[in-house]
């Protein structure tokens, strides 16, 4: 005979996120900032977030970056909604953005002019 076991668990283990996993989105988005600010020395090339603008100077990057980042992740991680799955997929889409920055920016070298 089986029966269902009926105390349930108080608690639920969560694997944390790493400081090389933090380590590398912190990473993930300065290299976002910096290979943006490379990309809009050109006059070919402009932002796509709308929040900053078509030609966000470093700084309004970065700022706009802590002032949304910093308490979502700060939230996240005191609830445990981020698991470190989640953390390596949002790496990875940063990989790809970091990427494709590189990509415009060296296609904008051979096509536009830079701006003054």
């Amino acid at each position: 005979m089986s029966r269902a076991n009926p105390r349930k668990l108080q608690y639920t283990l969560h694997e944390p996120i790493t400081k090389s996993q933090m380590a590398t989105f912190v990473a993930f988005q300065l290299a976002d900032i910096y290979t943006t600010y490379k990309g809009l020395q050109y006059e070919c090339v402009r932002e796509m977030n709308p929040l900053i603008g078509e030609t966000p100077s470093v700084n309004k990057m970065f700022f706009t970056k802590v002032a949304i980042l910093t308490p979502a992740i700060q939230y996240d991680l005191k609830n445990d909604n981020i698991t470190p799955k989640m953390i390596n997929d949002i790496n990875l889409l940063m990989a790809m953005v970091i990427y494709n920055n590189h990509r415009v920016t060296r296609s904008a070298e051979k096509n536009c002019q830079k701006r003054p």
